[in-house]
């Protein structure tokens, strides 16, 4: 009993429509529930991931721009041991650019620690002096001394307090030691390198050694700077929302990387808040190698920053990190811009004038540059050296190339006149104008403090614009005047939050590496200054461990769910489908007696619901079949099947017609009345249906469709009803293969003593034209047949006939040769008009298939067409003598009608505007 139960029980589940459509509806809403589930967990954990990006981001920027602050610190420390080792340097090597004058000197005593020349009674005498010329003259100590103020001032305010002098002789000595084993680094590089293996190893361990050095250094000299800022801007990041215990972020300066060696941070949270788990992770080399990768794809292509944030996921202990890198620019006004520049490369449209220019006037300034390093340094040799300013030639060199740079921004400042910028796009179009002046800006001053809304006000405010490109005009005026090798007085007060960190000199040679660069040519401004500017990555580590645990929990109740629907639903889909099935069972029964030819059977309704609807539509169905059945019995012997399943179809859109490109076939037998009077009647019926069976399985076989017989003529359509592709190259082929089953009906009929003699010699002649023709079911509502109307009909009937005339078999119009020129080979009969008509139509004779014509085909066929362009250009006397020629050898019919056509007009000329067509007066 258990087991017979079990056995129904497992029939049901396993057998029938039943199981079918429970186990697809259970299967469809599990996988459906899965699926969502897989979905969900993807988008909750993205949306997280977000999340997390966006609690950062703010805080992200913050650091940046901390880092940024504190790179500005520790760069202008490192440039003041440049200065003090620099300036002793250039202060001696431009010794030799000083002159030396005889001066007159009062020759003085010291009376009581002061000195006096008694009144001139000592007199004077003679003294070399030396005097510092333009080329002499080089950054002083006093800038040192300025610098070293204005830093203690940003620590004093990062840090609220006073810097101890512990303090900063520590800080002076890591940039001290930075500095010295920089210089180290760029000794042993311009050594050459060792060819020996070992010495080459050491070489470059050294180098290796020394590089670490630098960044030891480097990162100590950050590290020890941050700790000023650290209690502060805990402070500060407390404010934006910086969970320490989710976030911490570090900074990698480039100088961090180094092959072989562990990264080391130049900025870590942890400083701020070292408790937390996050801030216990030490480097491991999944961690290393990602951030070595983000490098390296950064170094390989700079411009796709976007693309380089990655994420990375790593797994640490029980916990999850996520970690994302993004990349570190200094000077955010020219970076910006830069990046402007990058993205409206290709949306230019009418700036594109303002690249064009750019790159031409850039050109004239790349010939003057050298020119003008020449003349300095001839200027530097003389003796005594020549201040700048006072050389015509130098002075002149400039005042072209300022002109060309004023010519630059005008150009600019024409076209946006003429195509006012829209807003959205000002700051990327704008930075065509500005990008130059602005890295010139940056890469000269060593800043002290930066303004965060520096970029925006330039933007937003003309005021602050115009302040802005004053600066810039006067960095440019010191440069190109040259009257000082030192910043001015004025030009300083214009900068109170910067030092000049270059001569004028090193700032010549700033500016014409900007000046002397494209904007968007291959090596172009943007990504010089992208390159110079990126100073490292930000990797900001995200433990997300809470929110994946509890997205997977979230997604294991979906799943549990899922499974517990999936049973409630098998369940439910076999009561629902055991109705079901009684219904279709009572359908299928009465479907299978349709299937076995029985039209009266009668399908039980069945409801309101669709089953009632399939029941009425199987009884729709079973009438039409029985009509269908009716029609078919009564057409098919009388209509070309495929007219028949168009008409089973839609009959009436076959009954009202249309109109459309069809290729009009028209054959007929010649002669052939004389050879149906010489037979009985049931040779002439086995005559015509051998034949006209024969030729219609070729109009088939090429998709024609057969119209109807008159008589011996057939009567052919091809391209309707039924679209047909190349219609008018099959109804070519189909008239030659017509021709070569005549040629083969012909020698059977020899063989077999078939027929009459006059039948073994019968030809016929088919005419083709292409075009539109009216198509549908012609006649009566009692009568009517699939047919085709109109000239283009017409002029097929007309061709077929004219084929007597001219001798040929198969006739085509000149709509019908355009299409089939390059298929068969084929000749150009003549130009006629046909009766009725006044519109001239060129004949021509298919005569074979390209490639089966013979070397006689060919001859003859050009003897024949240069014949006939003599009769076109009314040189008659010349086609007779041509056609003559051409008749005596093959009796080719067309050539006697053309020869007595030339002997007509040789006698009775045409009129003066004949265009080479012949009237013809019968059809």
């Amino acid at each position: 009993m258990i087991q017979s139960g079990l056995l129904s029980l497992w029939k049901i589940l396993s057998e029938g429509i039943r199981a079918k459509l429970a186990w697809f509806t259970g299967t469809l809403i599990a996988l459906t529930i899965l699926l969502l589930s897989i979905i969900t967990v993807r988008q909750q954990t993205a949306i997280l991931s977000e999340s997390y990006e966006k609690q950062a981001a703010v805080s992200k920027n913050f650091i940046a721009g901390l880092v940024m602050e504190i790179e500005s610190i520790s760069q202008n420390l490192i440039r003041i041991e440049e200065f003090k080792s620099r300036i002793e340097k250039q202060q001696e090597e431009l010794k030799k650019y000083q002159t030396a004058k005889l001066v007159t000197k009062k020759k003085t005593v010291s009376v009581f620690g002061f000195k006096t020349n008694l009144f001139g009674s000592l007199g004077s005498s003679k003294v070399l002096k030396k005097f510092d010329t333009f080329f002499s003259v080089y950054l002083t100590k006093d800038d040192v001394t300025m610098l070293e103020r204005e830093i203690r001032q940003q620590l004093r305010e990062a840090s609220n307090r006073n810097i101890s002098e512990r303090d900063w002789n520590t800080l002076v000595n890591l940039a001290a030691a930075y500095v010295k084993n920089e210089e180290k680094y760029l000794d042993i590089i311009k050594q050459p390198t060792p060819e020996e293996n070992e010495a080459k190893s050491k070489w470059e361990l050294d180098i290796k050694n020394i590089k670490k050095e630098i960044r030891n250094h480097k990162s100590k000299l950050d590290l020890f700077i941050a700790k000023f800022y650290a209690d502060s801007k805990k402070r500060k990041l407390e404010e934006l929302g910086l969970d320490t215990k989710l976030f911490r972020i570090q900074t990698f300066p480039i100088s961090a990387m180094i092959q072989g060696e562990t990264s080391i941070a130049s900025f870590d949270t942890q400083i701020i808040d070292n408790t937390s788990p996050l801030a216990k992770i030490d480097h491991f080399d999944q961690m290393e190698s990602s951030l070595v990768d983000s490098f390296q794809k950064l170094s390989d292509d700079i411009t796709s920053v976007e693309e380089n944030e990655k994420q990375y996921v790593y797994e640490w202990r029980d916990r999850e990190i996520q970690a994302l890198h993004s990349p570190l620019f200094r000077h955010q006004n020219s970076t910006k811009r830069a990046f402007n520049l990058i993205g409206i490369k290709s949306k230019l449209g009418d700036y594109r004038e303002v690249i064009k220019e750019d790159y031409r006037i850039t050109n004239e300034l790349s010939q003057l540059i050298p020119k003008l390093r020449e003349r300095i340094q001839y200027l530097k040799n003389a003796k005594p050296p020549i201040p700048p300013a006072k050389d015509k030639l130098f002075t002149s060199y400039y005042k072209s190339y300022n002109e060309l740079v004023t010519g630059r921004e005008k150009i600019y400042d024409e076209v946006s006149l003429r195509y006012p910028i829209p807003k959205e796009l000002e700051e990327k179009i704008e930075s065509l104008r500005s990008l130059r002046d602005v890295t010139l800006e940056d890469w000269v001053l060593l800043k002290f403090k930066t303004d965060p809304l520096e970029y925006e006000k330039y933007y937003q405010d003309p005021e602050a614009r115009e302040e802005q490109r004053n600066r810039w005009k006067a960095i440019r005026k010191w440069i190109i005047t040259a009257e000082q090798e030192t910043p001015t007085k004025e030009l300083k007060k214009l900068f109170p939050d910067g030092s000049f960190g270059h001569s004028r000199s090193e700032s010549e040679e700033i500016m014409w590496k900007l000046d002397g660069t494209h904007l968007l040519e291959a090596e172009n401004v943007p990504l010089m200054v992208l390159r110079d500017n990126f100073s490292g990555l930000i990797r900001t580590l995200v433990d997300r461990t809470d929110g994946i645990r509890a997205i997977k929990d979230n997604r294991n109740q979906i799943v549990f769910t899922a499974i517990t629907i999936c049973m409630v639903a098998i369940l439910f889909a076999i009561f629902i489908s055991g109705v079901v099935v009684q219904k279709i069972r009572k359908i299928i029964r009465s479907a299978e007696d349709v299937g076995q030819g029985n039209l009266h059977v009668h399908f039980d309704d069945g409801g309101n619901d669709e089953f009632g609807n399939l029941t009425v539509a199987l009884n729709q169905m079973v009438s039409g079949l029985k009509e269908r059945e009716k029609m078919r019995g009564v057409l098919g012997s009388m209509v070309d099947p495929v007219v028949v399943g168009e008409a089973l179809k839609d009959l009436e859109k076959l009954k009202q017609g249309s109109e459309k490109v069809i290729t009009a076939f028209f054959s007929d037998i010649a002669g052939f009345s004389t050879i149906s009077e010489k037979l009985n009647s049931k040779e002439l019926a086995d005559l015509l249906n051998e034949y006209l069976s024969a030729m219609t399985l070729i109009l088939k076989q090429h998709d024609g469709v057969l119209d109807k017989y008159i008589g011996d003529a057939i009567v052919g359509i091809f391209n309707a009803p039924l679209d047909v592709e190349n219609h008018c190259l099959k109804a070519v082929s189909a008239s030659v293969e017509m021709r070569d089953k005549l040629e083969g009906l012909k020698k059977e009929w020899i063989q077999n003593n078939a027929y009459i003699p006059e039948a073994h010699d019968m030809k016929f002649r088919i005419g083709l034209n292409m075009g539109y023709a009216k198509v549908g079911f012609m006649g009566t509502d009692a009568l009517a047949s699939y047919t085709m109307m109109g000239d283009t009909v017409n002029l097929a009937a007309r061709l077929e006939a004219a084929g007597k005339d001219y001798g040929v078999c198969i006739l085509v119009s000149e709509f019908v040769h355009d299409e089939i020129k390059d298929h068969f080979f084929t000749r150009k009969l003549d130009t006629v008009r046909v009766k009725g008509k006044s519109k001239p139509v060129t004949l021509y004779e298919v005569r074979c298939k390209k490639g089966e014509e013979t070397e006689e085909d060919k001859k003859f066929v050009n003897a024949y067409e240069t014949a006939l362009f003599s009769y076109f250009n009314r040189k008659f006397p010349e086609a007779k003598r041509q056609f003559e020629t051409l008749y005596q050898s093959s009796h080719d019919e067309a050539c006697k009608l053309l020869l007595e056509r030339c002997q007509y007009y040789i006698e009775t000329p045409p009129e003066l505007d004949w265009d080479g067509s012949f009237t013809r007066t019968k059809k």
